[in-house]
């Protein structure tokens, strides 16, 4: 505010006196042009000062996350159960004081695919959350064989999940590294094993240091397609009984998203899958598709039999493009 307070001031002045005949016009248009230039040192201060502030808040969230103690329960070893059975049982989950799920109940059986739908803010995401073990439920619980999700230490679960999101996040790292994030000690033959599964092995050869090419934060030298096709190398390397997809093939082109779409069908086979659909599009080829309303399971069945029932489904489908 200082420095600009103190150009107008200065161009104020230039002016009165331009038209005073005080000034020359040559020598009033150079006070005018270095005025601001005098005063950036003044701007970067400010500048510089709001990054450290902002940083200084970041470390102090970074350092409490990081003093968090370790839950007795993650302490102690739980055998997994070989048959990944997963049930829903009554979750309640609220943010603040605006519930996201109230009551949600459904079971996601070895091998299926379930696919989650709903308008915006109906607990997709939340519910995908909770089986992350991101966030842990109000009341309720999971339950995946006869076992609780909360006593498994998370990441022994989350080795279990291969995950598949809608924006993808890669580091500023090579491709390589980006995608043995899922499983570091992996060798070069999986890893390319699992770039051509994901339909990635040719584009990442392309590139002109292929798999040591860095991808840039946040894969910003990559496209949209390519830097999904990464994330879904990762799912591969990982190749875990448990699969979560948040809508993988959204805003891409339609020869990107068909290639994509390939590779994903080819990397749920044999897995428990989660879908979550934000578009009606991708819910096919589910086995049973689940729709959720205000955090409620309110109806449950495959697509041809919820589209017959013209339920809350069949209002989805007719207002949505198909």
């Amino acid at each position: 505010m200082l420095a600009t307070l103190s150009v107008a001031i200065v161009a104020v002045e230039i002016g009165l006196r331009l038209l005073a005949g005080g000034i020359g016009f040559e020598q009033a248009l150079f006070l005018l042009v270095i005025a601001p230039e005098f005063y950036l040192p003044l701007r970067a201060l400010g500048a510089k000062f709001h990054a450290g502030t902002e940083g200084k808040a970041a470390a102090e969230r970074l350092f409490a996350v990081l003093d968090m103690p370790i839950s007795v329960e993650a302490r102690h070893v739980v055998p997994l159960p070989s048959n990944l059975d997963i049930r829903f049982e009554d979750l309640h989950y609220a943010y603040g004081d605006r519930p996201a799920l109230d009551g949600l109940s459904f079971a996601l059986e070895a091998g299926q695919r379930v696919a989650l739908v709903g308008a915006s803010g109906s607990g997709k995401s939340t519910t995908a959350a909770l089986l992350l073990r991101f966030i842990a439920p109000d009341s309720g619980r999971i339950r995946v064989g006869d076992l609780d999700l909360q006593a498994i230490p998370p990441d022994e679960w989350r080795a279990r999940i291969g995950w598949v999101s809608q924006s993808p996040y890669l580091f500023n790292a090579t491709i390589a590294e980006n995608i043995r994030l899922s499983k570091p000690e992996a060798s070069d033959d999986e890893l390319i094993a699992a770039a051509r599964a994901a339909s990635a092995h040719d584009f990442i050869e392309a590139l002109p240091q292929g798999y040591a090419t860095v991808c840039g934060e946040r894969g910003q030298r990559l496209s949209g397609g390519q830097a999904q096709r990464i994330a879904i190398a990762r799912a591969f390397l990982r190749d875990a009984p448990l699969l979560i997809l948040d809508e993988a093939t959204a805003n891409l082109d339609p020869e990107t998203e068909a290639e994509i779409d390939a590779a994903i069908t080819r990397l749920m086979a044999g897995r428990a899958t989660l879908m979550i659909a934000h578009r009606l599009k991708t819910v096919v080829r589910a086995d049973r598709i689940v729709v959720l309303e205000a955090g409620r399971a309110v109806e449950q069945g495959t697509h041809a039999a919820l589209l017959a029932a013209s339920g809350v489904y069949r209002r989805l489908v007719e207002r949505y493009e198909f």
